[in-house]
């Protein structure tokens, strides 16, 4: 007997009543006891972090490829000349996570055993498939019938031998579209009023030879910078998503007839040759013109010579084309790295990215190469030496279908991640020495249910208010327990704030030098990968004198400060450095 194949939430009504199903990398949450189903298919080869760097590293080629004939597919087809930067700066973030997604699917699918299955489609319009820039895409690409779409064409086009396919009606009245365009849509007074700002500053005649925007620092703080650098004052703000999607006619386009791009051999390459250009968003085709009539008239200076961003690109598509188009033109382009992960994770794509694109890239603390500076973390970090009550354990979760392959990518490391977090509420479940422990979300949900799950193990567990920015929140704590190696270890670790780091995620797909530290990390106590370690040391630092005793350590104390230095300084001078690098020439 075949089984049936769920790949998304769009299919589950659809299953209720047969018995033989499979579940394709999503979690099956329909029992009231959240236990895991023994029906998962898990994507088996990236048990091995080995597996996992090479899908990465494959990833990267077919980008990088892909990217050359989108340049001059582009180019030809509006007849232009820009260089490859030119149209990198606004289609690489598209680009490389529409690969990462398609080839996850793919190897997923060419994965499974020999055993055959059936899959029900539901049509798709084509019209809610092909985005228009990156703000919709981001959110396109995590919707269900986006990866329902995509899970059955490969299949039609390459599986439907082993993987039968029988249709199942079409998607009518998409509420998960209808849902993302009404929020692009949206307007609100504070985001007119920034708006009413920045055209009456840049209305009268002043010095705007250096553009400062978006920057991951206080709106008062951008402004005295300008007055520093530009001895005026200016005001800018990344552009909301409603100044590009309020505009009707970018909803009307017409996708036509194109040819593939040029690949080699490979049943997938050829694949997305051709998905690459169904897909791409009409801003690069059919709305390229109008996106470009738009940049016009936004009020931004109009040839900068420099340019400063930390938050102003990859997100964007209006501010994307800006900057590429001033790029294009002889501007500087200089960057500064938003947050974690960033030079630690193996072959991380922003790492190699955002400073391939710029002129100058600002790090938190590490340097590859003499384009990037060792700068510090730019946004505010307040080393408040007031010392809260709080136990807080952030948990960051995964939304649900990966756009690219990370460290913690994979349904199995979601799994595992989330079975060692319930392990140690379990573990804690009558202790009251852990009341003043409080769990901190993410403020975005994904399909995993987490607090469902916490509180399913341990009902007396506390949450704080997931709205509230853990930058602020963290002040509050005397001990932060952070669970990922990424932005959040960092902001801690550089306000020296007492940090304990609980990783499920295996080390080796960290580079040489950041897994050198982890287990040095390990070895004295700040590391823990296991609940039962993780409990035995917050029962010892559970009075403060033993906590600052511990933390305050020579060895503890010596190894923070070379962390720090290679991956998360705290710049005190971060103005007058600021206003020495971007101001310089």
């Amino acid at each position: 007997m075949r089984d049936y194949l769920i790949t998304d939430f769009l299919q589950i009504d659809d299953f209720k009543k047969i018995k033989s199903k499979k579940y394709l990398e999503i979690p099956d949450f329909f029992n009231e006891n959240f236990h895991y189903s023994k029906d998962i298919i898990f994507h088996e080869p990236w048990k091995s972090h080995k597996n996992k760097i090479k899908d990465i590293k494959k990833n990267l080629k077919f980008y990088n490829h892909f990217l050359k004939e989108l340049t001059y597919f582009l180019n030809r087809y509006h007849g232009k000349k820009f260089s490859q930067r030119y149209w990198e700066i606004m289609i690489g973030m598209w680009l490389y996570w529409f690969i990462s997604s398609i080839s996850f699917k793919w190897n997923l699918l060419n994965s499974l055993k020999k055993k055959k299955y059936f899959f029900l489609k539901k049509d798709v319009d084509e019209y809610d498939l092909v985005p228009h820039g990156i703000e919709d895409y981001t959110r396109l690409s995590i919707s269900h019938f986006w990866n329902h779409h995509f899970f059955s064409k490969i299949i039609e086009t390459n599986f439907s031998k082993r993987i039968k396919i029988k249709k199942s009606g079409k998607i009518k009245n998409n509420y998960e579209r209808n849902k993302i365009y009404k929020n692009l849509k949206l307007n609100s007074i504070k985001n007119n009023i920034l708006l009413l700002i920045q055209k009456v500053l840049n209305f009268f005649s002043q010095d705007r030879k250096t553009l400062i925007f978006s920057t991951y620092m206080s709106n008062i703080q951008e402004i005295w910078l300008n007055i520093l650098i530009n001895k005026s004052l200016l005001y800018y703000k990344s552009l909301r998503p409603n100044v590009l999607f309020r505009k009707e006619k970018l909803f009307k386009f017409r996708r036509k007839k194109l040819q593939q791009l040029r690949s080699k051999s490979s049943k997938l390459e050829r694949f997305l040759s051709k998905e690459i250009l169904i897909n791409l968003p009409t801003s690069f085709l059919e709305n390229y013109k109008y996106i470009d009539d738009l940049v016009e008239k936004i009020p931004f200076p109009k040839k900068p010579r420099k340019i400063f961003t930390c938050l102003g690109i990859l997100r964007s598509t209006i501010m994307d084309r800006y900057i590429a188009k001033n790029v294009e033109n002889g501007t500087t382009l200089i960057l500064a790295q938003h947050g974690g992960s960033y030079f630690q994770h193996k072959s991380h794509f922003l790492s190699i990215f955002e400073p391939r694109i710029s002129d100058k890239y600002l790090s938190w603390g590490h340097s590859r190469n003499k384009k990037i500076t060792p700068f510090g973390v730019v946004k505010n970090i307040k080393d408040d030496k007031k010392i809260g009550r709080k136990i807080i354990l952030v948990v960051r979760m995964r939304k649900g279908y990966g756009r690219e392959i990370k460290i913690d990518s994979g349904f199995l490391e979601s799994q595992n991640y989330l079975k060692s977090l319930e392990n140690f509420f379990l573990l804690i479940k009558d202790d009251k020495l852990f009341e003043n422990l409080y769990i901190k979300l993410r403020p975005d949900k994904s399909f995993w249910n987490e607090e469902e799950h916490f509180l399913n193990v341990n009902p007396n567990l506390k949450f704080i208010d997931e709205s509230k920015k853990m930058t602020k929140e963290m002040n509050s704590a005397k001990l932060v327990i952070q669970t990922t190696c990424s932005s959040g270890h960092l902001e801690t670790i550089a306000i020296n704030k007492p940090t304990l780091i609980y990783l499920s995620h295996d080390l080796n797909l960290l580079d040489k030098k950041s897994k050198k530290y982890l287990l040095e990390f390990k070895k004295l106590g700040i590391l823990h990968t296991n609940p039962k370690s993780l409990c035995k040391i917050l029962k010892k630092l559970n009075k403060d004198d033993e906590l600052n005793k511990w933390w305050n350590q020579k060895k503890i104390q010596n190894l923070i400060s070379n962390y720090k230095a290679d991956y998360c300084i705290l710049n005190k001078n971060k103005f007058n450095d600021l206003t020495r690098i971007i101001g310089n020439g």
